[in-house]
């Protein structure tokens, strides 16, 4: 027999986490919502191969369409939104259901359980978002012919990694939010989209939101004046990287500091 005075190991508590709240999530209604927002860009590019094509003007080339996608549909809007709605739940729907005790009374560490429940939403939101990214890809890409599509390939996998990177660093954020507070969302909400407009002023300012560093790292921009201001300032790959892998870091690490010491004392 196991010895039960001693905790799980900390993979393994870390994986019976991860399945029990990755299955949560594929089955739960929030998945319905941002699968759909997640898998909208490829009706945008079927409506865009279909009625638009033969319309819009030739300067609106597709992949000038999939760069809207890629810059202002996703990193700028919805990753930051899936990301907020699963990972301040990860700990706050525990808490507001009242079955965070059930976990904390079990011989795991804590940190086990806050690690195998970010791990699961990383691959609950991974797993829709990188095959429609693709799919949105090829079907823009193709619908004026082949040509010129092997130089922009590159462009597919940078833009499949900033928009993995988006979901980690606003997942670490918003991990952190939903540790600290019983009610993360309205806070998460003004941080999208009060702070993080910020990004687009004049000066040194923009430096204090995330949205400059992912931003910074695509690398096709709008031509278009008036949609090209909405990047304001590009800074240098490697700023945004180490700027981006720090505040992971930090945000993860005060949630499993946080986490590991908080008092969960349940309202009656």
């Amino acid at each position: 027999m196991r010895d039960t005075s001693q905790p799980v190991p900390f993979l393994r508590a870390a994986r019976g986490v991860f399945d029990l709240t990755l299955e949560g999530m594929v089955w739960s209604r929030r998945s319905l919502l941002m699968a759909i927002l997640l898998g909208l860009p490829i009706l945008f590019a079927l409506f865009y191969r279909a009625v638009l094509v033969a319309k819009v003007p030739p300067e609106v080339t597709p992949f000038d369409f999939y760069g809207y996608i890629v810059a202002l549909y996703y990193v700028r809007n919805v990753l930051p939104l899936v990301a907020l709605f699963y990972a301040s739940a990860l700990i706050a729907d525990e808490v507001e259901g009242k079955t965070i005790t059930y976990l904390l009374t079990r011989p795991i560490l804590r940190a086990s359980i806050l690690v195998g429940k970010f791990s699961a939403y990383l691959v609950a939101t991974l797993t829709p978002l990188l095959p429609t990214l693709v799919v949105t890809y090829f079907l823009l890409m193709t619908a004026r012919g082949l040509s010129g599509i092997g130089a922009t390939v590159p462009d597919l996998f940078k833009d499949m990694g900033v928009a993995s990177l988006s979901l980690l660093v606003y997942g670490a954020l918003f991990a952190l939010l939903g540790v600290l507070l019983k009610r993360p969302v309205i806070p998460g909400v003004l941080f999208l989209y009060v702070w993080e407009l910020v990004a687009n002023l004049p000066g040194y300012l923009p430096r204090f939101t995330l949205t400059v560093y992912l931003r910074s790292l695509i690398s096709h921009r709008p031509a278009q004046e008036g949609i090209s201001e909405l990047f304001g300032q590009v800074l240098p790959t490697a700023l945004c990287f180490g700027v981006l892998t720090a505040m992971v870091v930090v945000f993860l690490g005060l949630a499993l500091w946080i986490f590991s010491r908080r008092e969960f004392v349940l309202e009656q």
